[in-house]
C-alpha cells in the first residue's frame, strides 16, 4: 500500500460512516486506514466492526480506555501500527474530497510536511451531506455553491478553501508560497521524518494547542517545514461547538518545549531520551 490514513475519533459514528463513504470513492485506492479511537463506548466500537466489514480497504481499529483527552497517545499507537512509509492525518469530524489521498501522495516529499486546510461548515450544510451524496461522487459540485452562498451570510468559515485550484501555472501565479501552518486535521508526512522527533508529545491533554503546533515547532528545529497547499487538499469540517477547556497545561508544555529547543520528545512513542546514533 502507498500510504496510511490515520483518523482520530471519539464516539461519532455518523461522521466516521461519512468518512468511510468518502474513502470508498477516492481516486487513489491503494491505502490503509487506522482508526485512532480515544476511548469510544461499546456501541461505537460495535458499529466500527460493522463498517469495516463493508469497505474495500484495510482498516485497523486502535482503541484505548476512556480516561479523558488522550488523543496524542492514541495517535502514537496508530503510527506504530501503520504498515506504510507515508502517513496522512485527519480528524474524525472532517470529510475528505475524493481526490484527497491522491493529492497528498502527489505532493509527498522526504523532509517536508504537506499541510492542507479545512472548510468549516454550518449545521445546515453538515446535515446536507449524506452517504448517498458522497457515494454519487458529486458531493463537491453539490456543496460548493451552497458553501459560497452560506459564506456571504457568514454561516461558513474558510469557504474559499472549497474552491479547488489544481492547475500548476495558476497556483504559482495566484497563490503565495507559504511554509508555516500545520493543522492536525489535515497533514501528511513520511513516517521516518515524524519518528525523528518521536511522534506526538503525550503530555498534551486538551483539545487545543498541542498535536499540531508543537509537532510543527519540533519538526522545524530539525529542518522540516510544512508546505501549505491551499485550495487543493480539501476537507469539509462538520459543525460542532469548539472546546478549548484545559488549555493551560498544553500552553505550559508548548512553552517548555520551545524554551528547551526540544526536537525529540521523551514523552512520545519511545519513552525517554533519543537513542544515540552510531558514529560512522
Amino acid at each position: 500500500m502507498k500510504c496510511s490514513l490515520i483518523i482520530s475519533v471519539y464516539n461519532d459514528i455518523k461522521t466516521l460512516s461519512l468518512i468511510f463513504e468518502a474513502l470508498k470513492v477516492q481516486t487513489e485506492k491503494d491505502f490503509e486506514v487506522l482508526v485512532a479511537d480515544d476511548g469510544s463506548g461499546k456501541e461505537f466500537v460495535d458499529k466500527v466492526k460493522e463498517l469495516v466489514s463493508e469497505v474495500p480497504f484495510k482498516v485497523t481499529h486502535i482503541w484505548h480506555e476512556d480516561k479523558g483527552w488522550r488523543k496524542e497517545i492514541i495517535l502514537n499507537r496508530a503510527i506504530e501500527a501503520s504498515s506504510t512509509e507515508y502517513l496522512i492525518f485527519i480528524d474524525g469530524d472532517c470529510i475528505p474530497h475524493k481526490k484527497f489521498i491522491a493529492e497528498h501522495l502527489r505532493l509527498a516529499s522526504y523532509g517536508k510536511v504537506v499541510a492542507g486546510r479545512r472548510v468549516m461548515l454550518s449545521q445546515k450544510l453538515t446535515d446536507a451531506i449524506t452517504p448517498e451524496l458522497i457515494a454519487s461522487g458529486k458531493m463537491h459540485s453539490y456543496i460548493l455553491p451552497r458553501i459560497l452562498w452560506a459564506s456571504l451570510k457568514r454561516e461558513v468559515r474558510h469557504a474559499e478553501e472549497a474552491i479547488r485550484l489544481t492547475n500548476g501555472f495558476l497556483r504559482h501565479f495566484f497563490l503565495e508560497e507559504r511554509w508555516e501552518g500545520l493543522l492536525g486535521c489535515n497533514f501528511s508526512i513520511y513516517k521516518d521524518d515524524l519518528l525523528e522527533i518521536n511522534g506526538f508529545d503525550e503530555r498534551f491533554s486538551a483539545p487545543s494547542i498541542g498535536e499540531d503546533t508543537d509537532i510543527e515547532a519540533r519538526l522545524n528545529r530539525i529542518g522540516i517545514y510544512a508546505k501549505v497547499e491551499r485550495h487543493l487538499l480539501t476537507v469539509y469540517h462538520k459543525y460542532h461547538k469548539l472546546n478549548h477547556s484545559g488549555a493551560e497545561n498544553n500552553i505550559k508544555f508548548f512553552n517548555e518545549n520551545n524554551k528547551n529547543n526540544t526536537t525529540w520528545t521523551p514523552y512520545g512513542i519511545v519513552k525517554g531520551d533519543a537513542p544515540k546514533k552510531e558514529e560512522e
